[in-house]
């Protein structure tokens, strides 16, 4: 009998132990629901303020552009446009440093994720093969560079043949208000 009463009360103080643990638990989840709850009501609270300041980003920006829209366009002086387009086509390379020596490596397993050194004639001559509107893979076959690079010097050429139209454009349009008064003050005149 001894025994029996042992282990019912053994099994009772491991189902209250158990009872204890679950009771806990959900204490811990209903606490931890409560803390997402109060965090995502104030990521919501941000979202909500982000978007009305975005949306009052865009307004302003409308009016601005409306603005822009009555005003009569002006167009940059000729000297600007030259300094900007110097300063656009003039290679990106700076004077080279004096070597630095440097104690020779082992190679390792990485070594094949480090590209070699691009020659800065064959880069010129690739810049200038992708502005007489060659292809990608032709730019990269011809002058030994990587695919990625030729792709990246024929579209910076393309967008700066786009530009360069669009300025010309500007400046005929320009040019051909500029004669349009004289020529009706003539015939005002005449």
């Amino acid at each position: 009998m001894l025994l029996h009463d042992v282990s019912q009360t053994a099994l009772a103080g491991a189902v209250l132990t158990l009872g204890l643990v679950i009771l806990l638990e959900l204490r811990s989840f209903n606490r931890l629901r409560r803390s997402v709850d109060i965090n995502l009501g104030r990521v919501f609270e941000q979202l909500e303020m982000l978007r009305a300041e975005s949306r009052t980003m865009l307004e302003a920006q409308a009016q601005a552009q409306a603005a822009a829209a009555l005003l009569p366009p002006t167009l940059p002086s000729a000297r600007a446009v030259a300094g900007e387009r110097q300063m656009m086509e003039r290679p990106l390379a700076a004077p080279a440093p004096a070597p630095i020596e440097r104690p020779v490596a082992e190679p390792t397993a990485l070594d094949f994720i480090v590209a070699p050194a691009i020659n800065s004639d064959a880069y010129l001559s690739a810049s200038a093969l992708a502005a007489h509107g060659l292809a990608p893979a032709e730019i990269a076959a011809r002058c030994g560079l990587p695919a990625g690079e030729a792709r990246l010097l024929a579209s910076l050429a393309s967008a700066r043949m786009r530009r360069d139209q669009v300025g010309e454009a500007a400046s005929d349009r320009a040019a051909a208000d500029t004669n349009v008064p004289a020529s009706s003050a003539r015939s005002s005149a005449g």
